[in-house]
């Protein structure tokens, strides 16, 4: 298996345990302790997104089975295109990792919800 194909693992497991499964014990198994975070709304470090699955649970965000239409690895980034249900509408969410020493060590992202309307039939996702 090439690295890239380690780090789309890496990325893919994390998300799904992480945001997929709510499970706030797979931060400490697949974060880097000095976790660089760029979404501006969540803390550096691991106990950013903590608190982030956290509040994401005390909305009622359900367990849901991740679903990827894109996994794209380059060097140590990996890119991850999926969908996800959170506040009662369906998201679209692309995420960015940068992965050292098989643990998410950066993150960037972008997200926006399905819109009520719409200005095209093409898909999201």
């Amino acid at each position: 298996m090439t690295q890239a194909e380690a780090n789309k693992q890496t990325a893919a497991a994390a998300y799904q345990r992480i945001f997929g499964d709510l499970d706030i014990t797979g931060v400490d198994e697949y974060m880097s302790k000095d976790f660089i975070q760029h979404n501006p709304t969540i803390a550096d470090g691991p106990e950013g997104v903590k608190a982030l699955v956290r509040m994401l649970i005390s909305q009622g965000v359900p367990k849901q089975k991740s679903v990827f239409k894109h996994v794209v690895a380059e060097d140590d980034i990996v890119i991850l295109h999926s969908r996800y249900e959170m506040a009662g509408k369906e998201w679209r969410f692309i995420d960015i990792y940068r992965i050292e020493n098989e643990k998410l060590a950066e993150h960037w992202d972008a997200m926006m919800p399905m819109p009520d309307v719409r200005g095209n039939n093409n898909p999201m996702f």
